[in-house]
This record gives structure tokens, C-alpha cells and sequence, in this order.
């Protein structure tokens, strides 16, 4: 019998862990100094920062089928290499190309990782567990982007940009290790599959009902988390506060404030997601709770975008918007594990993914070109937000209302 704890543990460390890089990134390289270390302009900067989750578009479908087809452990290892080899380019590259060659493989490392750590835990889980476990390990992801980011930013400004870069390849080199020796195959018995049962998995359709239900709340939570507040989220703290507080004799400029901020919200997410799935298990309906969490996110939004309340409560409304990321990453994968069948789960987790990343892609696009543009301001794109998210919540309703998960897994 498969232990779950530890499985879950090790895929948490390892992913946890791979993020080091790529944090380091997001959080050091659009600063000036930086960029001019590693020879790019800061209008390059936005096309290094975006061009991993662009070559997603395209690597998510076919990752999912390698999941379909292929044992989870040597992709997953895969993944990590791949990772510590982008860090590796990160550390020696100079100019645009090197970086963006660094960004095209952490976009396949985070590709293969991603949909092979969900199809990990569905592998390892029952209806009874499967939005706990999926709420795990989605807690694990949260806490290493907030980590990693920290670290990266720490590890820039002890030894250098390229030496921490080194450090993160070593680092998610050995845990690559760690999964070589003690990751077991969670796939079911590989050797009893015969050329033609495979060939017969292969054939399985696609449930396109479960995966385009689930594909537009995943997509919303992102454009909105991932998109439009994660690229807007200094312009709303200067809005709010200036550009800078000072506490006592310690003045804190808003750059520093804005991570202190983003670290603070992401405790949020991090109860969200093992909330959202023991609640889940607990009623044994997915979609009422991704509802909640969406209506949750819609108001917190709002809140935001108001100017004429006091500061207290639009923090709040920041607080409560984070919510919805914990919540519908959690709760979408463990859909899927209830509605999708073993062979072609693989898929259905990998064309989710698609919408997500299309979603994180556009949303910083759709928010910095309307304010650029000044066709809206930035509480309208709030609101704008908060109307869309209200959306996702009736939809869910709506989803919880037509497709109880109590249904038999849906036939292709």
C-alpha cells in the first residue's frame, strides 16, 4: 500500500525547491542593476519574465500525453534537471539570448513538474483524500514561491546574481537526487501493460465536458492572481500609501513594501488550499467550495478597488483575494481526479494547464496596456475583475447544480 505523507512530502520538497531559480528571477531582474549585470535592457526584461510561461501554451498538451503514456518517476526527475540546468544558464549567460534559451527550459522543467506532481496525487488518492492531498501539495507550491523569492532576492544581494544562480542549480541538482534515490513509481504496475492495452489507453478520448468546466475557473483565478494583480500590485500599494511608510526611525521604500505584501497575502493562499480540499472531502462536492472561494475573491477585489473606504478594509479585500488562487488550484486537479478516467488524466491535466497559463500570460497584457493606454483606471480593472470572478462563482454553482461529483467518471 502506497504511504501518501511521504510521497507527498518528497514532491512538495522537490517542487518547492525548483522554484529557486525563476523566483530568483521575477523578484531581482527588472531591477536596473541587475539587468545590466546579465547584459539585457529592461525592455527585455518582460519578454525573459513571460517567455516560460508562453512556450507552455504549446508544451502542455503533449507533457500530458507523456503522462498518459509514460511512467511519472523519470519525467519527474527530468523535470529537475532541466531545472538546474536553466539555473545553470541563468548563472553563464550574457546578453538576451543566453537568458532566453534559460527561460524556454525552465518552461518544459515547469511543464513536466507541474502536471506530473498533480498526476502524482491523484495517483495516490481516493475521493475521500484527493482535495486534502491536492490542497498539500498546492500548500507546498505556495511556500516555495514565497521562499524562493526570498532566498533569491537574499542570495543576490550576499553573493551576486550569477553566484546565487549557482547555488539554485546546486540546490535543485540535489534534489533531483533525492528523487532519484527515494521517489517511488506511483503509476500502477507498468510492467503488466502490454503493447496493445497501451495502444488502447492511447485511443481514450478526451472528457471534453470535465476539462472545459474546469479550464474556466483555473484560467479567471490565474488572469486575475498570476495576471492582473501580480503586474498592478505596487501601482495599488503608491496608490494606497505613497511611496513608502516609515515605521519609527525605519523608512520603508514601496518596492520593499510590495514584497513584504505579496509575502503576507500568500499566507492566505497557503490556508486556502488544505482548507478548500479538507472541505471538500469533508461534504464530498467540489464544486459548492470552489463557488465560495470564488464569491470570497470577488469581494475581497472589490474591496480593493474601492478608494472611498478606509485603508483597513481594502487590505482586508487584499487578504481575501488570494483565496481563490489556493482554492481553484486545489480543487480543479481534484475534479479531474473524480470525473476523469486513469488514461487520460494525463491529458486533461495538461489542457487545464494550457487555459492557466494563457490566463498568467495575457493578464499583466490586458491590465499595464489599459492603464498605458488610459482607456481605464485601476480601480475599473479591479471591479472589472471582481464581475468575472462573481462569474466563476455562478458557474461553479452552476456546475454543482448539473454535474454532482457523486456522478460515475465521465465517458469520452
Amino acid at each position: 500500500m502506497i504511504k501518501t505523507k511521504p510521497i507527498i512530502t518528497l514532491l512538495g520538497i522537490g517542487t518547492a525547491i525548483s522554484l529557486l531559480g525563476d523566483a530568483t528571477l521575477y523578484t531581482v531582474l527588472p531591477h536596473p542593476s541587475v539587468a545590466a549585470q546579465v547584459g539585457v535592457k529592461l525592455s527585455m526584461v518582460g519578454i525573459l519574465l513571460g517567455a516560460n510561461r508562453a512556450v507552455r501554451l504549446l508544451l502542455n498538451g503533449p507533457v500530458g500525453l507523456l503522462y498518459d503514456r509514460l511512467p511519472r518517476r523519470p519525467l519527474l526527475i527530468t523535470s529537475l534537471s532541466v531545472g538546474a540546468l536553466s539555473s545553470v544558464l541563468y548563472a553563464l549567460g550574457k546578453g538576451f539570448w543566453p537568458l532566453f534559451a534559460g527561460r524556454i527550459m525552465w518552461g518544459l522543467a515547469w511543464s513536466l513538474l507541474w502536471i506530473g506532481g498533480n498526476a502524482v496525487v491523484l495517483d495516490i488518492s481516493q475521493e475521500t483524500d484527493r482535495g486534502q492531498l491536492s490542497g498539500r501539495y498546492q500548500m507546498w507550491f505556495i511556500l516555495g514561491v514565497a521562499s524562493s523569492s526570498l532566498l533569491g532576492g537574499l542570495m543576490t544581494d550576499l553573493v551576486g546574481f550569477r553566484n546565487g544562480q549557482w547555488i539554485s542549480a546546486l540546490l535543485i541538482g540535489l534534489a533531483a537526487l533525492l528523487w532519484f534515490f527515494l521517489f517511488p513509481e506511483t503509476r500502477g504496475d507498468m510492467q503488466s501493460q502490454t503493447p496493445e492495452s497501451t495502444k488502447r489507453m492511447e485511443r481514450v478520448p478526451i472528457p471534453w465536458g470535465t476539462v472545459l468546466a474546469t479550464s474556466l475557473p483555473i484560467f479567471f483565478a490565474r488572469f486575475i492572481g498570476w495576471g492582473v494583480l501580480a503586474a498592478t500590485a505596487i501601482l495599488w500599494l503608491s496608490d494606497l500609501i505613497g511611496e513608502g511608510m516609515k515605521f519609527g526611525n525605519i523608512y520603508i521604500p514601496i518596492a520593499t513594501l510590495t514584497g513584504i505584501y505579496t509575502a503576507i497575502t500568500m499566507l492566505t493562499s497557503i490556508g486556502s488550499a488544505p482548507a478548500s480540499g479538507f472541505f471538500s472531502d469533508l461534504i464530498g462536492r467540489r464544486w459548492p467550495v470552489l463557488a465560495i472561494t470564488a464569491f470570497l475573491g470577488a469581494i475581497g477585489i472589490w474591496l480593493m478597488s474601492t478608494r472611498s473606504i478606509p485603508m483597513a478594509f481594502a487590505l482586508a479585500g487584499a487578504m481575501l483575494v488570494p483565496v481563490v488562487g489556493g482554492g481553484v488550484e486545489t480543487l480543479v486537479p481534484a475534479i479531474i481526479g473524480d470525473r476523469v478516467s486513469d488514461e487520460s488524466r494525463g491529458r486533461a491535466l495538461g489542457i487545464t494547464n494550457i487555459f492557466g497559463d494563457l490566463g498568467a500570460t495575457v493578464g499583466p497584457a490586458f491590465a499595464l496596456g489599459m492603464l498605458n493606454l488610459e482607456w481605464l483606471s485601476l480601480g475599473e480593472i479591479y471591479r472589472i475583475g471582481a464581475i468575472l470572478l462573481a462569474g466563476v462563482g455562478l458557474f461553479a454553482l452552476l456546475q454543482a447544480k448539473e454535474r454532482p461529483e457523486s456522478d460515475p467518471i465521465e465517458k469520452p
